[in-house]
């Protein structure tokens, strides 16, 4: 192998530099016109900036994944199809299927392979560009015709010939590559599917989020409230029946939001739902924020002591590191109270009756208040004695299903039943049976 030196980096080039090339970090190297980017310095980066797109949009015209297939009408074919990821691969096994024209490949969006693109364009009268998200290739097509004066017309999302919105699939590629290029499919039998058991996205079995959220829901009965929710496995609250997350914008937002709220609507008590590794990522500037401009709200850190719902990663309040190191964990009532609430209690959320209690008591108290409610996630600690029903005692209110939503909650004969597979023992629907027919699960006063 070779060993080039390339922006500070040892670069050793394997035998077969198009695959890959492994780079050796030689550490930080000062160089204060590029890292201080005071006005003079951003002013002649950002002309370095240009200058290497230009020299990237000749060099990817070359770089292998950028390509053009063509077939064996391309001289007498005046249309193309350009096209990116897996929607290339899509369009690429439609024309081998059905006739090819002239594919653009187009592996690097930015910067936009200049050269290549006018090579394809060439000759052509239209393009139809097939891909996902936004009309990049499409916009890029668009710009390079232009600029080279070349009377192509280009089609996709913009024009309205494939979809503005939504994913690409296999079925929906082949009528936008029919309609374009004018073939007669032959018609498909329908085949008719069974029906598909209806599975709406909800909280898990057990999980504490919906003894929270259904705390909260009970000792704000009757009141004029608002529950301003953020990005996790918690915005699940939003669906009914516990019907709880009115708001869900981007991570970090619920806490604006509500104080924002509070700040229109004096008279509506604000709650901000914010779980414990979004807290740490992004609440904290808004809870910061609010204490210091006297916001009346009440914030509830939903803590199971995990990231669950993008894979269980740490994070500061896990006490374990990426790497996975243990250390300290940070303490969210702490860090609370350094900020300058005067309020924080923290509840087991499964102890429905000291949780609704809780939630009546700090809601009342003026300014920017805190509750923790803390139970571990269902997925990373072991299931509890399962809850049953004694049927002999169940009256088949329902009040367990239409006020939980627990997915192992069932209706068997009339009776209520618990699918013992999936209850995790939280005994949540214990505490509100009324006739004490659930038994079992864990024990709250």
């Amino acid at each position: 192998p070779t060993t080039r030196v390339c922006h500070g980096y040892a670069a050793i080039t394997v035998k077969d530099p198009q695959e890959y090339t492994q780079h050796r970090p030689d550490g930080f190297v000062k160089d204060s016109k590029r890292w201080v980017i005071f006005p003079k310095f951003s002013y002649q980066n950002h002309g370095k900036i240009e200058e290497r797109n230009t020299l990237l949009r000749t060099e990817l015209s070359g770089f292998p994944y950028n390509r053009i297939l063509r077939g064996e009408d391309d001289c007498t074919c005046r249309k193309g199809v350009a096209a990116g990821g897996i929607s290339f691969a899509y369009a690429q096994e439609a024309l081998e299927n059905h006739g090819m024209t002239r594919l653009l490949k187009v592996a690097t969006p930015f910067p936009f392979p200049e050269k290549l693109a006018v090579e394809f364009l060439t000759g052509l009268d239209e393009v139809l560009c097939l891909e996902e998200l936004d009309p990049v290739i499409e916009e890029a097509l668009t710009f390079i015709a232009g600029k080279y004066h070349l009377p192509v017309r280009i089609c996709g999302k913009l024009s309205g010939h494939t979809a503005a919105a939504g994913e690409n699939n296999r079925d929906l590629v082949l009528n936008y590559l029919s309609e374009f290029l004018g073939w007669e499919l032959p018609e498909r039998e329908k085949t008719e599917l069974p029906p598909l058991p209806v599975r709406p996205p909800v909280l898990c079995a057990g999980c504490p989020h919906r003894a929270s959220f259904y705390a909260v829901k009970q000792a704000m009965k009757g009141k004029k409230s608002v529950f301003c929710g953020d990005i996790g496995c918690y915005t699940l609250g939003n669906a009914m029946p516990l019907d709880m997350v009115d708001t869900c914008l981007c991570m970090g937002a619920g806490v604006n939001i509500a104080q924002g709220i509070g700040k229109v609507e004096p008279d509506t008590a604000c709650f901000a739902f914010v779980g414990d590794s979004t807290f740490f990522a992004s609440a904290l500037t808004g809870v910061v924020n609010a204490v210091y401009n006297q916001a009346n709200m009440t914030l509830i850190v939903l803590d199971n002591s995990t990231t669950a719902m993008t894979g269980h990663q740490p994070h500061p309040g896990t006490g374990r590191t990426a790497m996975g190191e243990f250390v300290e964990k940070l303490n969210i009532e702490q860090i609370l109270r350094g900020i300058g609430l005067q309020v924080v209690e923290t509840v087991d959320p499964l102890d429905l009756k000291e949780s609704v209690e809780c939630v009546k008591r700090v809601s009342e108290q003026p300014g920017v208040k805190a509750i923790i409610f803390r139970s571990p996630c269902i997925a990373i600690v072991k299931p509890k004695a399962r809850c049953c029903v004694e049927a002999s005692e169940c009256i088949g209110c329902k009040k367990c299903i239409r006020e939980l939503g627990c997915p192992a909650l069932t209706m068997e004969d009339g009776k209520a039943k618990i699918e013992t597979a999936l209850c995790t023992g939280c005994g949540l629907c214990a505490q509100i049976c009324p006739t004490d027919a659930i038994r079992g699960g864990a024990e709250h006063a």
